[in-house]
């Protein structure tokens, strides 16, 4: 059997991407850890700088993949408009703090900080292509920490 040993990236194809660069970089704080340009295959003028993919960093090893929404019709790749996404989830240190930090930056908070059945924080927002986050801080009682004994796996 195939052993995963963690998870790579999430891609978006995103509306604007430089709207989305904007969230993940300066809202969130992901670094951008490189680009990739149209030119780089032959899309683009000499010299055209154009963003077609730009990677930001979420953790030493986990990265977000913004496309340029438009790549696809450039591209002649099927644009993949039917998907399941539902939505991307990031463990905090402290949830209130996120919260108060995010909304100093101008993100918008849809779901305000509170505990969840599974005995973790949690809060939501969303990017500029309406893509949901989650935001989850881990307690002591966390069903993701330690399991959920009251019912059966069967």
């Amino acid at each position: 059997m195939m052993k995963i040993k963690e998870l790579g990236h999430l891609a978006f194809k995103c509306r604007d991407l430089e709207e989305s660069l904007h969230f993940y970089r300066d809202i969130l704080g992901f670094p951008v850890k490189f680009c990739l340009y149209y030119a780089d295959i032959g899309q683009s003028n000499p010299g055209e700088e154009e963003r077609w993919i730009v990677y930001v960093q979420v953790t030493e090893r986990l990265f977000i993949e913004l496309f340029d929404g438009r790549g696809a019709e450039r591209l002649s790749v099927p644009s993949g408009e039917t998907f399941n996404y539902q939505h991307l989830s990031l463990i905090v240190e402290d949830i209130h703090a996120a919260c108060e930090e995010l909304k100093a930056k101008g993100a918008t908070i849809d779901d305000e900080p509170s505990l969840g059945m599974d005995n973790t924080w949690q809060m939501w927002s969303h990017d500029p292509d309406g893509n949901k986050i989650e935001f989850m801080q881990y307690t002591e009682k966390s069903f993701q920490l330690v399991g959920r004994t009251d019912k059966s796996l069967d």
